[in-house]
């Protein structure tokens, strides 16, 4: 059943079941996903969510039943319409919530080769962020209390300029939210980045030809502005 769902609303939506792979090489694709504990956690979080709305609605529809007063054939014709309306709806909202929330979950992905990475999650509102290594700042790996109890952490990625639905300050960030192995990650990241600052940009073998024109004599002026920027903070200490 919920495999069913899923292909008729990737299919309504118009959502490709999994995002192309960033720049970079084929052998070098790597693909990672959410825990399966993450899944656990949020649906946990929900069940309790809804579980408490359950519990108010029962209130709100047994108080009355202790009246001493005697409802007339129309009140109690529409408390019971009124009953039945509720289960419905409630039980509507809890079974799209549950495909929505495994939904959310399994369409998480997160995407690293050996020049860019990208992360994409949602249904209704897809976000997509793309990274190269060039613009990259900071890798780091977020775990709080509760998410030690799951074993799961986030791998925070932080760059410079493009565009992104996160912004801290001028800095985008990529956020590997729920990973089961999120120190491997971070460690498969810092490695690739520290060997694509070492060789420039791209391949050290690689021909770079020659300009022939205004607009590719600046392109070829920036490139190696770049280039000469990540070799400076390859060679300089880091904490």
């Amino acid at each position: 059943m919920h495999e069913i769902v899923k292909s008729w609303l990737l299919r309504f939506l118009r959502v490709p079941p999994q995002p192309q792979p960033p720049e970079g090489t084929p052998e070098s694709i790597q693909i990672f996903r959410a825990g399966r504990n993450y899944y656990k956690w949020i649906l946990a979080q929900f069940l309790l969510g809804r579980a408490a709305l359950g519990f108010v609605l029962a209130l709100m529809f047994v108080l009355p039943l202790f009246s001493k007063k005697e409802p007339s054939p129309a009140a109690a014709a529409v408390y019971a319409s009124a009953v039945a309306f509720s289960v419905f709806a409630f039980a509507a909202i809890v079974t799209a919530g549950y495909f929505r929330l495994r939904l959310d979950y399994e369409m998480r992905w997160y995407i690293v080769t050996d020049r860019s990475l990208r992360t994409r999650c949602g249904i209704w509102s897809v976000r997509e962020l793309t990274m190269t290594f060039a613009n990259i700042q900071e890798i780091r790996v977020n775990v709080g209390p509760l998410q030690r109890v799951f074993g799961l952490g986030d791998v925070v990625v932080t760059s410079a300029g493009g565009g992104g639905s996160e912004q801290l300050g001028t800095a985008n960030i990529a956020r590997f939210a729920g990973v089961d192995n999120a120190n491997e990650i971070r460690d498969l990241m810092t490695e690739r980045l520290r060997r694509y600052k070492d060789t420039g940009l791209g391949d050290p073998d690689a021909p770079v030809p020659a300009p022939a024109g205004p607009e590719d004599a600046a392109r070829f002026m920036l490139a190696e502005a770049r280039a000469l920027r990540l070799k400076i903070a390859a060679s300089s200490p880091t904490d």
